[in-house]
């Protein structure tokens, strides 16, 4: 119906809608289409924003045709302090180009490198690799799809910075994570 572009802006209106009620330490990932990007859509929709707070996730699945332009789009947002994250890394090769030509802050691990890390050797090394490249360009490491105490375990010796899962919490509505932000802080 070629609402796509309208969608996914107005999705990200809604998230920005609930940052301020967050604590000045939290983020909040939005996923935009490089096409959306390239448009000026994203610029548009976050005029205004404090894109400190935010942080665009690219994903392997978004093919990018030409980084130099892509990164003359994203230039004049990052120059507001938007932070780039290339997500799904592990999941793919085009993961690795994405890290090499958009300069990210934060690499986030694919469940498919993280799942069953703790019992598979070819995993633990692939991504102790990964993380020692993250930290070699300063790069923040986040580990998907966490769910179980020994994959977190694992993940601990590689010193991962962050890591999101089923094991530390489900999707919740937004007063619930609300909820749960102030719970966790105060303890």
């Amino acid at each position: 119906m070629g609402l796509d572009e309208s969608l996914e802006m107005l999705a990200i209106k809604n998230s920005l809608a609930y940052i301020a009620q967050f604590n000045d330490t939290t983020y909040i990932a939005i996923n935009c289409s490089p096409s959306h990007i390239l448009s000026g859509a994203l610029e548009y929709t976050l005029q205004g924003a404090d894109c400190s707070r935010l942080v665009l996730e690219i994903t392997e699945h978004s093919p990018i045709s030409d980084y130099t332009v892509m990164r003359a789009a994203l230039a004049p947002l990052r120059k507001k302090g938007l932070r780039l994250a290339i997500d799904d890394v592990g999941a793919g090769f085009s993961s690795f180009q994405h890290i090499l030509e958009l300069e990210a802050d934060i690499i986030k691990l694919d469940i498919s490198l993280t799942q069953n890390i703790n019992k598979d050797n070819r995993k633990f090394l692939l991504a102790k690799a990964l993380c020692g490249f993250a930290k070699a360009i300063d790069c923040t490491i986040v580990a998907e799809g966490i769910e179980t105490q020994a994959e977190l375990n694992a993940l601990r010796k590689l010193n991962v910075d962050n890591v999101q899962g089923y094991f530390i919490g489900r999707p919740a509505p937004i007063e619930d994570a609300l909820s749960y932000q102030s719970m966790t802080l105060s303890t």
